[in-house]
């Protein structure tokens, strides 16, 4: 490992939960989730905190209060791979970790990410480490949220996982057209991704990724910890 440190800690304050790492020697032990900034602090003392999230000042000083050492991964962090992204300085964190750690699992393949999360993320990086982009659309929630704000009657559902193709009813016929609608999106995605360029291994992620069964296949990897994995790999290029 090229830092003196051996073990840190990972916080990654997602929409959702929060979620706490350690890290040992490189290699993530334990992944716990809390509900809240302050939960998650209480479980931190005396070592390196790495955060990718944007998180506010108050959460600094509750780290340093407990004994920790702030370490921020931001835009202005080196990165494993080049970019041909023209706004760097607006793409979120987390897609850069994602790309860093598809860059350091497959180092001269073509990869695709599909984040599946609040939102509904592909990205890109080629071969040759270099992040081309990739696309944004509305995960679950929000497209069952937006049907329901956006229209006089239609119920606001939280209903996930396999959904029927025909919905005999309002309820399952949002559940099918949302569930269905990002299932089909995704695998026309790839179908293009593969049609632009040719071979590639595709990394499913995000806390929503367990809700679609994707075929199996030898190019096909779920990996629920790849953010995590990029932010370790980004921490320790920067930590030198």
């Amino acid at each position: 490992m090229p830092t003196s440190e051996k073990s840190f800690v990972i916080v990654d304050a997602g929409n959702t939960s929060i979620k706490v790492a350690q890290v040992k020697n490189s290699y993530i032990q334990s992944v716990k989730r809390y509900d809240h900034i302050s939960d998650a602090v209480s479980s931190i003392s005396d070592t390196v905190v790495v955060c990718a999230s944007v998180l506010n000042e108050d959460f600094k000083q509750l780290v340093i209060k407990n004994g920790g050492r702030f370490h921020q991964i931001t835009h202005q962090s080196n990165l494993p791979f080049k970019s041909a992204y023209s706004s760097m300085e607006t793409i979120g964190i987390d897609r850069l970790c994602n790309a860093a750690a598809a860059a350091k699992t497959f180092e001269s393949e073509h990869c695709l990410i599909v984040d599946i999360g609040t939102c509904v993320k592909f990205d890109f990086i080629s071969a040759k480490k270099v992040y081309l982009g990739g696309s944004i659309s509305p995960g679950i929630n929000l497209r069952y949220k937006a049907l329901h704000e956006h229209t006089s009657k239609l119920p606001l559902i939280d209903i996930k996982g396999n959904a029927p193709i025909i919905g005999d009813s309002t309820n399952s016929s949002i559940y099918s057209g949302v569930m269905n609608g990002i299932m089909y999106e995704i695998q026309g995605m790839i179908l293009r991704y593969q049609k632009d360029f040719g071979q590639l291994k595709i990394l499913i992620t995000g806390g929503d990724a367990s809700y679609f069964d994707f075929p199996q296949k030898s190019n096909i990897f779920a990996n629920k910890n790849l953010t995590l994995e990029g932010i370790v790999e980004i921490y320790e290029i920067n930590a030198l």
